[in-house]
């Protein structure tokens, strides 16, 4: 039986008359993470009950039990330009964890760690590392740009060591900006700058990498594997941009043989099993490939998987067009955006979710967390104020 080192447990008032209070640890840990409204409305049950799950023990095993965070939404852009970037909520327990009139005024870029990295949309960018299971945002200082610039993207993610990034709110983060720029030759290079939270400032650039010639850096989401972020290079040039984080350098992967880059039909992934892995959509089937290194060391790709989407999704119309939008790090997951509306595929399970009425997405970014004390008080209105949330200030 699992206990709680805190005094959560040692009131004289037990948890329940029937049950020993370990017993009722191990149920609560069994309910789903992505109701958090559950835990919060068993906080009412009297004053025993609120000082356990206000306890940062409990929701430490809490955590440790359920492993991955859980998806409670997704921010998304519009194929329309000048349409402000929003937020979905996917469960009933999530309400928005910011007003859209606010979001409006910025760019999702990217979201990671229980993080979101925004852009203020001006030249050189402004961006905002907003969490917003606490509502702390923090202005980064102006990035480092050059004029000559002309695809960007950038990442954030947890940058404290041996984290599960389960709940890593108050920890350090950096945030990696990618740009490629165009010389006098027409030659294409692409450079990397990395912002810290504990120097605050941004570091020294990466030495230039000469890409292939007529390459475009996707806007889509990255994805991080190992220690390394990966990022889609389109058009002519299609290739895999990597960034080393340890190394703070730049490489490129080549793509598997007969994968284009170029068109809504393929994304990046973070495998379940840590591996770096291509979802490539041709009509209705969809390709799956890992990258795996041999038994002589050197990595190569391997098609493991074809399935036929019309299999998961309601396409009783052969006309209507399947894009793939985006990919759930360390799951078999990904996203997909039809006429019909936006679809979560999970590729281990063989079965699809509808997430929103709302299709022809460009990108969907998903929000993964837990609530933390006291975020879960902030779900009942009915609370004190002194167990109010700071969700969303």
């Amino acid at each position: 039986m699992a206990t709680l080192s805190s005094g959560a447990a040692d009131d004289s008032t037990s948890l329940s008359p029937d049950l020993p209070d370990e017993l009722v640890h191990e149920i609560l840990f069994r309910l789903p993470p992505d109701e958090p409204a559950c835990l919060a409305r068993l906080s009412l049950l009297s004053k025993p009950w609120r000082r356990l799950l206000s306890d940062p023990a409990f929701h430490r095993r809490y955590r440790e039990f359920h492993g991955k965070p859980p998806m409670f939404g997704f921010f998304y852009e519009l194929h329309k330009l000048g349409t402000a970037d929003r937020f979905v909520p996917t469960t009933g327990s999530c309400p928005p964890p910011m007003p859209n009139h606010i979001l409006g005024d910025f760019r999702v870029c990217d979201c990671r760690h229980g993080r979101v990295l925004l852009d203020d949309g001006q030249v050189p960018s402004g961006f905002v590392v907003w969490d917003p299971m606490t509502g702390l945002r923090r202005l980064l200082t102006h990035s480092f740009y050059n004029e000559c610039l002309i695809y960007v993207n950038t990442a954030v993610l947890c940058a404290m060591d041996g984290c599960d990034h389960s709940t890593c709110h108050d920890g350090p983060f950096r945030v990696v900006f990618v740009g490629v720029e165009v010389g006098a030759e027409r030659d294409e290079m692409a450079t990397a700058c990395v912002y810290s939270s504990e120097t605050g400032e941004w570091g020294t650039p990466t030495s230039e990498l000469q890409l292939v010639e007529d390459c475009f850096l996707k806007g889509m989401t990255n994805v991080l594997v190992g220690d390394g972020l990966h990022f889609l290079l389109t058009y002519k040039g299609c290739r895999i941009l990597k960034y080393d984080l340890g190394r703070h350098c730049l490489s490129m992967i080549d793509l598997p043989a007969g994968v284009a880059g170029y068109d809504r039909g393929t994304t990046l992934m973070a495998a379940e099993d840590g591996g770096l892995g291509i979802a490539r959509l041709d009509k209705f089937m969809l390709h799956l490939w890992s990258r795996d290194s041999g038994l002589d060391g050197v990595a190569a790709w391997t098609q493991h998987r074809v399935l036929d989407l019309k299999s998961f999704l309601p396409i009783g119309n052969p006309a209507i067009k399947v894009e793939v939008i985006g990919s759930m790090e360390g799951a078999d997951i990904i996203f997909a955006t039809t006429a019909l509306g936006v679809y979560i595929i999970d590729l281990k399970l063989m079965r699809s979710k509808k997430l929103w009425d709302r299709g022809n997405l460009k990108y969907l970014f998903p929000f993964m967390s837990f609530y933390s004390p006291p975020g879960i008080f902030a779900l009942i209105p009915s609370l004190p104020p002194a167990f109010t949330c700071r969700f969303g200030n």
